[in-house]
């Protein structure tokens, strides 16, 4: 059974139809991979699947339930998340206080609750506190924890992305192109944060054009070009088939 279900998708801007009849299964625990060139659909369809663009026919489930008709906030409270090409920093606040920020439903941010409830705003903060250092830890930013996030470099943005991701709490995530402008040595250790992820239980759909990195870390991969999904299955066989050689590489691997 999949956790995240996608059939039959299709979605339009104006008179262009940017997916096309496009289906995907993401199972429970799995870390799958999704490449295409530019303009495939590959960006397009996270957006439909996590509500940030309409799609014009077909279904999309996620832990058994019909999601589809969803707004963005609520499908990410159900456990769906995803990061941008671009990483959405705020660049004055602190690495930390970047963290904090991306904490949903803290009680400190209601004037009454903070009024009325004080010591239980106070446990609140520090438990959030406690998850966003284990967070940085985790992705080794500890070190600049204090520094103006706008300041970082993009391997590092890419992984402050990341970390305020993973402060939503979610069971599945969708990261869009995470190696991109990341120089050599932070994209080993982002590979490596999102393999240990997975290997801690979090289901992950990478889109990436560094073709040889997410082949070297996903077991099963789609392939799609002009909005449609043209292949699917282990790197290996996916990227030996000829009409993804010709779509994605001009038919030179």
């Amino acid at each position: 059974m999949a956790l995240l279900s996608v059939k039959n998708v299709s979605a339009s801007f104006g008179g262009f139809l940017a997916l096309d009849d496009v289906s995907l299964d993401l199972h429970k625990g799995e870390l799958l991979g999704l490449i295409g060139t530019n303009g495939a659909g590959k960006s397009t369809l996270f957006s439909v699947i996590t509500g940030y663009i309409p799609k014009r026919n077909g279904s999309i489930t996620f832990a058994n339930e019909r999601i589809d008709e969803l707004p963005v906030h609520i499908r990410v409270r159900r456990g769906l998340a995803r990061t941008f090409q671009v990483p959405r920093e705020f660049s004055q606040l602190s690495v930390f206080d970047n963290m904090m920020a991306a904490a949903p439903d803290l009680h400190g941010e209601r004037l009454l609750s903070l009024l009325l409830t004080p010591r239980k705003v106070a446990r609140e903060e520090k438990l959030v506190a406690e998850r966003a250092n284990e967070l940085l830890d985790f992705l080794n930013l500890q070190r600049v924890s204090k520094e103006p996030a706008g300041k970082l470099s993009g391997g590092q943005k890419k992984l402050l992305e990341l970390g305020r991701l993973l402060m939503l709490e979610p069971s599945c995530i969708l990261l869009d192109e995470p190696f991109a402008g990341v120089n050599p040595v932070l994209i080993e250790e982002l590979a490596e944060r999102i393999k240990n992820l997975n290997q801690q239980g979090m289901t992950v759909l990478i889109i990436e054009h560094n073709l040889e990195e997410l082949a070297r870390i996903v077991p099963r991969m789609y392939v799609m070009d002009q909005g449609r999904v043209i292949a699917e299955g282990t790197p290996e066989s996916v990227l030996s088939e000829e009409r993804v050689r010709e779509a994605y590489m001009g038919g030179v691997v």
